[in-house]
């Protein structure tokens, strides 16, 4: 159902990364009633040691659907991981975002978006985009970006310049939103390691259909 969760997922992909180590999250903005993190806690570890019996399936009854914005934690970090692509550059084309907790691994919310005709970097740009604006829309104020796009992540890094003029409004959207993060990180991955965002957006190009976006 669009919108909502019916089914929470543990990640069993390893979303291990130097963009959560304590030096990331020593800086992060924390409520003064919030006590400081452990300097010991590798979060990066944490996630790497969620057991083999918690990264199973847990479906949760048709009955009982989680609004995806009630399993926010303004205090928590989140990782999104967003994907791209287009059959035939240009041509029909998709992206698919996915949320999960930091700390846990738990997938706690997905999106997809099918567009009619757009390039690959447009379609990478719109997930991050649609993703960016989810995220925010649900509560999120802490959060770690990741894709697989070198160039994406790159120019909102400020190392490469967006010399494209069809990136140029989309570039300008995502520095916009950033800012309206307490903390906010982007980092590349491997596409090994962003098996889940992927298939989200074939599946909407598979299907040509989207869904996730009723928070907006």
């Amino acid at each position: 159902e669009v919108g909502r969760v019916s089914e929470v997922r543990y990640f069993k992909e390893n979303i291990s990364s130097p963009l959560l180590t304590n030096e990331s999250h020593a800086d992060m903005p924390r409520d003064p009633g919030t006590p400081a993190p452990d300097k010991q806690t590798n979060k990066s570890e944490e996630v790497g040691r969620v057991s083999e019996e918690s990264t199973r399936t847990n479906t949760v009854s048709s009955d009982s659907e989680c609004d995806a914005a009630a399993l926010i934690d303004p205090n928590r970090t989140y990782v999104m991981r967003f994907d791209g692509g287009s059959r035939g550059n240009p041509g029909i084309a998709g992206c698919g975002m996915v949320l999960y907790d930091a700390d846990t691994g738990m997938e706690v919310w997905t999106g997809r978006q099918y567009l009619e005709t757009a390039t690959n970097n447009e379609a990478e740009y719109k997930g991050l985009l649609l993703g960016l604006q989810c995220a925010r829309s649900m509560g999120v104020e802490n959060i770690v970006v990741q894709g697989d796009s070198q160039l994406i992540v790159y120019q909102i890094e400020g190392k490469y310049k967006v010399k494209s003029k069809n990136l140029i409004p989309l570039f300008r959207a995502v520095m916009d939103l950033k800012r309206q993060f307490s903390f906010f990180e982007i980092g590349h991955i491997y596409r090994d390691k962003n098996g889940r965002a992927d298939e989200l957006a074939n599946e909407a190009m598979d299907h040509k259909t989207s869904m996730g976006f009723e928070i907006l």
